[in-house]
């Protein structure tokens, strides 16, 4: 099984930590331009594993992509989607993006939100082609080691 469309979604345990953090990390990498430290570590995964859960896209034992989803009442945040880069071109991102709304209908969620780094042009355009529009600004105040002001930009999609 080393197609991408073989795959199964599950919700990440803790014994998935590393897994995770190694996958965030080496996904922003392309993020060095900008930011001089890793993107995440087992600490902050752990603390986000108890505001909300990460789901996991994995094909046999090798964990494809990951996002963070934390529910809001009827809006789900989705957050720090990371694509293993050696997947990066077969579709797994879009694959993910679409579990993760189905995760979000299936909870009842009727929005589903996300914030990208201002830094990050194709982003923005990417994710306007998923249907997301642009709903405001935040500090990127979770964002350590940057060599550059950036800001996260808010966008949202209905579901």
């Amino acid at each position: 099984m080393t197609d991408a469309n073989c795959y199964a979604l599950r919700e990440a345990i803790p014994a998935d930590i590393e897994a995770i953090t190694d996958l965030v990390n080496r996904a922003f990498a392309i993020e060095r331009f900008f930011k001089s430290s890793d993107r995440t570590n087992p600490a902050q995964v752990t603390g986000m594993m108890h505001d909300g859960k990460f789901l996991l896209l994995t094909s046999v034992s090798r964990v494809l992509a990951c996002v963070f989803v934390q529910q809001h009442q009827d809006r789900m945040y989705a957050g720090l989607l990371a694509l293993d880069p050696d997947w990066k071109v077969s579709g797994t991102g879009a694959r993910m993006m679409d579990e993760t709304e189905n995760y979000a209908r299936a909870a009842g969620c009727k929005w589903i939100d996300i914030h990208i780094v201002s830094v990050r042009p194709e982003l923005r355009r990417l994710y306007r082609k998923r249907g997301f529009v642009e709903t405001g600004t935040e500090p990127a105040e979770d964002l350590e080691g940057t060599d550059r002001p950036v800001h996260f930009i808010t966008m949202s999609k209905p579901l």
